[in-house]
């Protein structure tokens, strides 16, 4: 991974991991281990090939497309490891993964 690309996942994870914990927790989805483990690994799992196919992007609507695949991506992932089970409860993560993943992909955006 280049130094760029380690750049960007470590904003990537400062911002988002933040945020997914605080949402795992305040709705009682996950303890404090599952919920950082589940917003640290789908990061981990999505990052990389984001950034990987965002550097042929000549559009800014491929990145937004990338991201809600992305988000689709994560909410799938943190839904079954935190094991959420009410609908209510889903779209409230995803909720939560869309407002992580615009934080982060904005302020990449303003310092990288």
């Amino acid at each position: 991974m280049s130094p760029a690309a380690l750049q960007a996942l470590a904003l990537t994870l400062a911002v988002e991991v933040p945020v997914l914990v605080a949402f795992a927790r305040a709705a009682g989805w996950a303890g404090w281990g599952r919920a950082l483990v589940g917003a640290v690994g789908v990061n981990v799992v999505t990052h990389p090939v984001l950034y990987a196919v965002s550097t042929g992007f000549g559009s800014p609507w491929q990145l937004v497309g990338a991201e809600v695949a992305v988000a689709a991506v994560e909410t799938v992932l943190l839904v079954a490891g935190w094991r959420v089970r009410a609908r209510e409860d889903a779209v409230t993560v995803a909720l939560a993964v869309v407002a992580a993943n615009a934080a982060s992909t904005a302020i990449g955006l303003l310092v990288l």
